[in-house]
């Protein structure tokens, strides 16, 4: 029986967004919907990455580009995404919420602690950008975890201003 427990605790069932730049990979339980682009409403002093808000369930709901935050892709390279809407880690009223732009629809995984890896390659420089709490490799392929404390972080005084 502690076999199976351990088994069990062990995987860890994610989501793996692909994203203008790159890929982050994301515990399932923070997904909640998949939505098409929409044009959000502009977010006046706000970070480049902040892409504006959209009214998600009656909320005014952030969306941001962790493409331009942690790959540092264009603008531009953001049309044509999906808005993925995201639970926060917070417990903040005004931020029960935000939406990334990812590519295509979250690809789902049941990962165990072997599946990943810290990736040896990445340069002292990517390891300090803001938005990546971890840079790690999965079949080969380089990953981001993003650091969605930092990112909330961010944007709860916009959402105040709101």
């Amino acid at each position: 029986m502690d076999t199976v427990m351990e088994e069990v605790s062990a995987n860890l069932r994610c989501l793996l967004v692909t994203l203008q730049g790159g890929q982050v990979l994301l515990p399932n339980s923070f997904v909640l919907e998949v939505l098409p682009f929409a044009t959000p409403l502009r977010i006046e002093a706000a970070p480049h990455w902040v892409v504006g808000a959209m009214l998600w369930r009656n909320l005014t709901t952030p969306l941001i580009s962790l493409g331009r935050l942690i790959f540092r892709v264009t603008p531009e390279a953001d049309l044509n995404s999906r808005i993925i809407i995201l639970n926060t880690l917070g417990t903040d009223t005004k931020l029960p919420y935000f939406g990334i732009l990812g590519t295509a629809a979250p690809r789902p995984l049941n990962l165990t602690r072997q599946d990943i890896k810290l990736d040896p390659e990445v340069s002292a420089e990517d390891l300090r950008r803001p938005g990546a709490l971890c840079w790690a490799r999965y079949q080969d392929q380089p990953i981001v975890i993003p650091n969605l404390d930092a990112i909330e972080a961010v944007l709860q005084p916009l959402v105040r201003r709101a």
